[in-house]
């Protein structure tokens, strides 16, 4: 059995692959992003967040290279280049 960690990224790397797919280059906010995070597991808003507050402390995390994180007090500003 995978950790929550691991979990949260799979599900991110999907939500990722999805974007790419449909939109190419994108941008948006937290609740935008999360919306595109589906998982069988459960996954929460607060899971992605830890992932994301990670990237946004410029913590290298394996097949996020195409994700960015500006976070700005609470905000999160998230863009998905290619």
């Amino acid at each position: 059995m995978e950790d929550k960690a691991a979990i949260t990224i799979k599900a991110v790397k999907e939500a990722l692959d999805f974007i790419e797919n449909l939109w190419g280059d994108w941008d948006g906010d937290f609740h935008d992003f999360v919306a595109n995070v589906i998982s069988e597991d459960t996954v929460s808003q607060y899971d992605v967040q830890h992932l994301l507050d990670a990237i946004a402390r410029d913590e290298h995390v394996h097949g996020m290279e195409t994700l960015y994180v500006n976070k700005q007090g609470s905000r999160y500003y998230i863009k998905v280049k290619r």
